[in-house]
C-alpha cells in the first residue's frame, strides 16, 4: 500500500496496478484455500460449543439466583454483564466479517463459500484505508479492559492481556516495528483474514466462559450444586501444522480445591504431574491430517458418596504446512530489475517468518524484493521459515515450511522506434527532429530506457554510428538530400536502464517522403 497523500489519479493507477499484479503472478492454490476455509469452519464449530457450554453456566447462575438470590444475585449480574461485552465485541466482529465477504464479492450461492477468497485488495482496502481495522482494535481493546475488571486472579489477567494483545510488533530480522492492524491484514488473502477473525472470536468466547467460571466460583455449594459444574476444554490453538502439537487444558468449571479430580483422555489417565488446580494437560502429536476428535472422563471423588463423573470432548485441526510464495509481477524473476515478491504463511505471524534466498531482501511485512542480477544459473531457490517457540522451555526453534524455485531471466530485446513508430513514411524535417528510443512492449516492469548508440544507413553513404539517441549534423545533411522513397535504416540500437542493465533493440525502417 502507497502512504501519504495521493491524487485520484494516482489511487486510480495504483489500484489498476494491483489487479493486473494480481491476474498475472497471484497464485494460491485451491489446496490452501480449502485448508483455510474448512479451519474457519472448525473455528466457527468451537465457537458453537463453547457457546453451548457457556448457556449452562448462566442456566446455573440463574437456579442458584432462585435458590439465594441476596448471595448468587451479585455474582449472576457480573456474569451478565460479562456476556453483555462478549456478545458485543462478537457481534462486531461477525458484522465485519460479513462485510469482508460482501466486499470481495459476496458468497457462491452453489458452494455457500465467498466467490473470492483469494481476494487480497478489497479486505485490505476495507480493513486497512477505510480505518475499519483500526475501529476493531478499538473495540478489542476495551473489551480488554471492560473484563479485567472481573478478575483479579494474575494469572487470568495475563491470559486475557495476552489473547487480546494489540500492541505494536516488531516484524522481520530488520526488525521493523509495525501496528497490529498490517500486521495481521496487511497482504492476506481473504480466506486467511476470516479465520483469523473467527479465532478472535473463538477468544472472546473461552475468556467468557473462564470468567463466569470463576464467578460461578464465589458462590459456595449451596447456591451451585455439583450437578451444575461442567468440563472445560481450552486449547492454546484448535488449528495446527503436521508435526506441531497440540495443547489443551481440560478441568471442571467449579472444583474441589482439597483434591485433584482423576482425568483419562482416550482410556489413558493423565500423571499427576499433568494435573494443577483441578486443570488438566492434554497432549497430542499431530501426525495425522485433518479434523482429529478425542473424548475423556473427569472424575471427583465425594465423601461418603458415589464418585462424580464428567464426559469431556474435544477436537482440533491438522493441516499440512503450507507457504505461499508470489511473485508480485510474473512467475519468473529478471535480471537487472528488482522483482517485488509477497511472502507468508497461513496463520502465522509475519514476524516469525525468516526468509532465505539469493539477492532477496526484506522491504517490509510481508513483502520483499529479489535482485537476482549476479546470480548466476537460470533458477534460483527461495526458502521460507517459521521461528517456533517452546511453551514449557521457552527455547526457540526454526522450522522450515518449505521453498520454491524460480526460472531467472534477461530482460527481452527492445523496440526501436521513432515517434512511438517502427516502420512508416516520414517528412525529412520529421525524421531530422526524431530521438531515437527503446520501448518494452507487454513487459511486465515499467522500465525506461535510454537509447545510448545507434547505427544509421542512408543510401548513397556509408553506415553512421552515432552516440546519444538524435542524429549528428552530417546525417541531417545526408537525409537532405534524399529523393521521396528513400528508406533509412536505423540498426545496431542500443539502450540502457536502471542497474547498469544493457538493452538490444530491434532495426527501425522508415521510407522518407
Amino acid at each position: 500500500m502507497a502512504s501519504g497523500k495521493q491524487t485520484p489519479r494516482q489511487k486510480m493507477i495504483n489500484m489498476m496496478y494491483l489487479v493486473l499484479t494480481a491476474l498475472l503472478a497471484l497464485n494460491i492454490s485451491k489446496d490452501i484455500l480449502d485448508a483455510l476455509t474448512k479451519l474457519n469452519t472448525s473455528l466457527s464449530h468451537t465457537v458453537e460449543t463453547v457457546d453451548k457450554k457457556n448457556a449452562e453456566v448462566y442456566a446455573a447462575f440463574e437456579r442458584a439466583v432462585g435458590e439465594n438470590a441476596e448471595k448468587a444475585g451479585p455474582w449472576r449480574d457480573k456474569a451478565v454483564d460479562v456476556q453483555k461485552k462478549s456478545n458485543a465485541l462478537f457481534t462486531h466482529i461477525e458484522s465485519l466479517k460479513n462485510k469482508l465477504i460482501e466486499v470481495s464479492g459476496g458468497i457462491d450461492e452453489e458452494t455457500g463459500h465467498p466467490k473470492s477468497l483469494d481476494a487480497r485488495e478489497p479486505p485490505a482496502n476495507y480493513l486497512l484505508n477505510q480505518k475499519n481495522a483500526s475501529k476493531l482494535k478499538a473495540e478489542i481493546d476495551a473489551y480488554r479492559d471492560a473484563i479485567l475488571k472481573y478478575t483479579e486472579d494474575p494469572s487470568m489477567i495475563a491470559n486475557i492481556n495476552d489473547l487480546f494483545d494489540t500492541g505494536k510488533q516488531v516484524v522481520g530480522e530488520d526488525k521493523i516495528e509495525t501496528d497490529w492492524e498490517h500486521a495481521n491484514f496487511d497482504h492476506f488473502p481473504l480466506a486467511a483474514i476470516l479465520p483469523f477473525l473467527t479465532d478472535i472470536q473463538a477468544k472472546v468466547r473461552n475468556s467468557e466462559s473462564d470468567l463466569i467460571s470463576q464467578l460461578a466460583l464465589k458462590i459456595n455449594a449451596k447456591d451451585i450444586k455439583v450437578t451444575g459444574v461442567r468440563p472445560v476444554v481450552q486449547a492454546t490453538s484448535t488449528y495446527i501444522t503436521q508435526g506441531s502439537e497440540y495443547v489443551a487444558d481440560v478441568y471442571l468449571a467449579a472444583f474441589d480445591d482439597t483434591q485433584e479430580p482423576e482425568i483419562s483422555v482416550n482410556g489413558t489417565p493423565l500423571d499427576a504431574d499433568q494435573i494443577k488446580n483441578g486443570v488438566g494437560k492434554v497432549r497430542f502429536k499431530a501426525n495425522k491430517l485433518g479434523e482429529q476428535k478425542w473424548a475423556g472422563v473427569i472424575t471427583l471423588k465425594q465423601m461418603g458418596q458415589e464418585d462424580k463423573t464428567f464426559d469431556v470432548t474435544g477436537s482440533y485441526t491438522v493441516a499440512p504446512p503450507t507457504v505461499v510464495i508470489s511473485p508480485t509481477k510474473m512467475n519468473v524473476l529478471y535480471r537487472g530489475v528488482d522483482n517485488p515478491l509477497e511472502i507468508g504463511v497461513p496463520g502465522v505471524d509475519p514476524s516469525k517468518i525468516r526468509v532465505n534466498g539469493p539477492g532477496v531482501k526484506q522491504i517490509s511485512a510481508g513483502n520483499y524484493m529479489a535482485n537476482v542480477t549476479n546470480v548466476k544459473g537460470k533458477t534460483v531457490k527461495i526458502s521460507v521459515s517459521v521461528e517456533q517457540t517452546n511453551e514449557e522451555t521457552g527455547k526457540k526453534t526454526m522450522k522450515n515450511y518449505g521453498d520454491k524455485e524460480f526460472r531467472i531471466k534477461g530482460v527481452p530485446p527492445a523496440q526501436g522506434t521513432i515517434y512511438k513508430k517502427t516502420t512508416g513514411i516520414f517528412s525529412k524535417g520529421a525524421v531530422k527532429k526524431a530521438p531515437v528510443e527503446a520501448i518494452l512492449r507487454d513487459f511486465p516492469f515499467d522500465l525506461t530506457l535510454r537509447v545510448v548508440s545507434f547505427e544509421i544507413a542512408i543510401p548513397g553513404f556509408p553506415p553512421e554510428t552515432i552516440k546519444g539517441n538524435t542524429l549528428s549534423s552530417d546525417a541531417k545533411l545526408r537525409i537532405d538530400k534524399l529523393k521521396p522513397g528513400s528508406p533509412i535504416t536505423f540498426r545496431k540500437i542500443i539502450a540502457k536502464g536502471p542497474k547498469g542493465l544493457r538493452v538490444d533493440a530491434s532495426n527501425i525502417s522508415i521510407d522518407v517522403n
